[in-house]
């Protein structure tokens, strides 16, 4: 989804694009965004043990060394910082290495530690749609920039309802994110639904000064106040609140695609 985001951003761009720099953007993105995934799965691989989600996977598993992981981990990002540096621009290579920092060497340890590691892995999260950007020559471009501010918000009621689903295994393996340390619920479905209403604001907000059109402000405006009311029905939920996370989840899911496939089919109708 990181690199979609930022392809998205980068397809928004109203400057002409060769062929080889659209290749090099993707395939950078891509190996930046496996270094930070790898680099999250070494870090984390005591923790993934302890969780029956992740307990399979290829480190707890010991299909995979702890020290080959780290060296592919590096491998990885350093390859896609190189590629973007060289064969893009140094912007979009200091947003990738941004990303790879934040999400890699931040987000991740922060998870045993605050309540806040979700908002801080957010930025990471929204950090590809100026990458986008800035690889398509405008890191200002309006496109990206309001697909960065979407994806900021969009992303706590995305993991809340991921955490809540998982809080079990979330405080077997020590984390402490807020469905993990949130013993009944309760102020984990009003910060959700409190993103959940700030996204639609933002969207609709946006629409009426102008930074979209009908497809996308219109598109933007309504599935956010759809994945509103998921939240919101998530915070009244009670007693069938893990039912209202699974609904919240699954609409954050379609919501995402709908809103990118509708900048670009406006962007692309507006040339």
């Amino acid at each position: 989804m990181s690199v979609l985001s930022a392809m998205v951003a980068y397809a928004t761009v109203r400057t002409a694009h060769p062929a080889a720099q659209t290749s090099l953007a993707i395939l950078g993105t891509s190996l930046a965004a496996g270094g930070a995934l790898s680099l999250n799965q070494w870090w984390e691989r005591a923790a993934d043990a302890e969780m029956a989600r992740t307990c399979r996977r290829p480190l707890p598993a010991g299909e995979v060394s702890p020290s080959l992981a780290l060296g592919w981990s590096v491998l990885l990002s350093i390859s896609g910082v190189g590629v973007l540096a060289l064969g893009v621009n140094g912007l979009a290579a200091a947003l990738a290495l941004a990303t790879i920092v934040i999400y890699g060497l931040i987000y991740t340890p922060l998870k045993r530690r605050s309540r806040w590691a979700t908002e801080v892995g957010a930025i990471s999260g929204a950090l590809p749609a100026l990458l986008g950007n800035a690889a398509g020559g405008d890191v200002s471009a309006r496109g990206g920039v309001a697909l960065a501010v979407l994806l900021l918000l969009w992303q706590m009621p995305h993991f809340f309802a991921i955490g809540w689903k998982h809080r079990h295994d979330y405080r077997a393996a020590g984390f402490r994110l807020l469905p993990a340390v949130d013993r009944d619920g309760q102020r984990t479905a009003q910060w959700t639904f409190g993103y959940a209403a700030m996204l639609a604001l933002v969207s609709v907000a946006g629409w009426s000064a102008g930074w979209g059109g009908v497809i996308f402000g219109g598109t933007a405006s309504v599935a956010a106040l759809w994945f509103a009311w998921a939240a919101w029905r998530f915070l009244r939920a009670g007693q069938t609140r893990d039912a209202a996370a699974r609904k919240l989840f699954l609409v954050s899911i379609v919501y995402l695609p709908i809103v990118m496939g509708a900048l670009v089919v406006e962007s692309f109708l507006a040339r």
